[in-house]
């Protein structure tokens, strides 16, 4: 299974390309799952049909979804808050509900359900090519940092923890016993690693992070970024660039969208070409190695599957 991810600010038209891929490599014969990720989103209406969060077929070997973003913060919330009540079941006797509840005020927490539903999508489904139409470059950027910089945060809280158990030990090795009184019960707690929950379920949290940023960081995974020939795109481009190269996640290439082509322009917009052909011109020097297809300014935004795959054809193939 391959893995694309079209990142891009918004309004520089990753929806189109995610669905113009899509479209092109099913009638290549490949199974495709599109799913888009922006909560600002428009592949429904590139594919011209209605979409959901639940998955639909677009056409033989094509399917694609919508992700409601509010949906999966409330069910990462929920499944994050049974783990913590039922890993942390002898503090039952708090109010943890009150404290549970402001998780949802988090700052990050919008990037963690993201991650969660990548994730969850890369191991429940089958495709040959799983497509993310991602939201704006700076939440995706986010998302694509969390699992090296979680895991950096989870090994000190294995060794943290670690180190409570060794001190528990100690303390039964002394009194014969560790326990709590919960209510009118009391409860022997864990001294050793393999029978203490929260252990149990850090090291799992570590090993998914390990796997997800071993996907991210492997050639299955490939990150096409979409752009426009202007100046202020020239440095967010540049931006991404080094922040992909910095957490080792591999480029396939830059698709420079909405380029004008005009034979004698008028004066109106004599400056905007000057500035994209500044914009190619630097762009060909500073990103070598990295292939820039550039897809020229339409008459009309392509609707429907036969008017992206005519866009595949005629030029986002050849910058695969």
């Amino acid at each position: 299974m391959d893995i694309i991810f079209v990142l891009g600010k918004g309004g520089v038209g990753k929806t189109t390309i995610s669905a113009a891929i899509g479209v092109g490599m099913a009638k290549e014969g490949k199974t495709v799952f599109l799913s888009s990720l922006d909560p600002a989103h428009n592949l429904g209406d590139a594919l011209s049909m209605e979409l959901s969060s639940r998955a639909a077929s677009v056409e033989r070997g094509l399917t694609a979804t919508e992700i409601d973003t509010e949906s999966v913060i409330r069910e990462y919330l929920s499944d994050m808050t049974q783990k913590l009540k039922t890993t942390y079941r002898y503090l039952s006797t708090l109010n943890l509900d009150r404290y549970f509840d402001i998780l949802k005020h988090s700052p990050g927490i919008e990037e963690y359900a993201i991650l969660e539903s990548i994730q969850k999508t890369i191991n429940n489904e089958k495709a040959d090519i799983l497509i993310f139409d991602t939201p704006p470059t700076g939440i995706t950027q986010k998302v694509l940092a969390l699992p090296k910089l979680t895991l950096i945060w989870v090994e000190r809280l294995i060794k943290m923890r670690k180190s409570i158990l060794s001190k528990r030990q100690m303390i039964k090795n002394v009194r014969g016993e560790y326990s709590a009184v919960v209510g009118d019960e009391t409860i022997e707690l864990p001294t050793e690693e393999d029978k203490d929950d929260i252990m149990t379920e850090l090291k799992k949290y570590g090993r998914e992070l390990h796997e997800i940023d071993s996907i991210l960081s492997s050639q299955r995974a490939t990150v096409y970024i979409v752009t426009l020939p202007e100046e202020l795109s020239l440095f967010e481009t540049d931006r991404i660039l080094r922040f992909m190269k910095e957490f080792k996640i591999h480029v396939g290439g830059i698709f420079l969208n909405k380029v004008l082509h005009i034979d004698n322009p008028p004066r109106e917009i004599a400056g905007k070409l000057k500035e994209q052909e500044y914009v190619i011109s630097e762009m060909n020097k500073r990103f070598t190695g990295i292939k820039i297809t550039e897809i020229p300014l339409l008459e009309s935004s392509p609707r429907g599957t036969d008017a992206l795959y005519r866009l595949y054809k005629g030029h986002i193939e050849e910058g695969l």
